[in-house]
């Protein structure tokens, strides 16, 4: 049986490994990312986010990514204010990818039963110059879900 990417015997083993490369390099967000991933795949949520947490504090690059990371495991543990806040900030650090942040926050506000917002956020996203073909399928499906209820 297998959850997330790793087989789940392979899994501690998996962390253990993460968690040795983390320490020799503590600011190196990617490799925190891959450590938070093998702690949600081990059903170790609150471990995930706290890595998710320290990659946003101590991180140097890719911090709008770790914004968003860190709001979407703030979701995972029904903490929807800090993972908004989160959302933005990573709209703010990282403008560029503001299509795909938006779009993370929209579903965020769906799932918080907000979806007035997330439908208004859905349309901007469309309006913009910067959306990728992916962002944009994704945005137009949740529309016509909204168009459905």
């Amino acid at each position: 049986m297998t959850t997330g990417r790793f087989p789940k015997v392979g899994t501690e083993a998996r962390i253990k490994e993460l968690r040795s490369l983390v320490e020799r390099d503590p600011l190196n967000v990617n490799q925190r990312f891959m450590l938070a991933s093998s702690l949600e795949a081990a059903g170790r949520i609150a471990e995930a986010v706290k890595e998710l947490e320290v990659a946003v504090e101590k991180g140097r690059r890719n911090l709008g990514v770790a914004h968003c990371n860190y709001a979407v495991a703030l979701m995972k543990v029904n903490r929807p204010d800090a993972a908004l806040r989160n959302f933005d900030l990573a709209i703010e650090i990282d403008p560029s990818n503001a299509s795909f942040y938006l779009s993370n926050k929209a579903h965020a506000l769906s799932q918080i039963g907000l979806h007035e917002k997330a439908k208004s956020i859905y349309s901007q996203i469309l309006e913009r110059k910067d959306l990728s073909k992916e962002t944009q399928r994704i945005a137009l499906k949740r529309l016509g879900e909204y168009g459905k209820k």
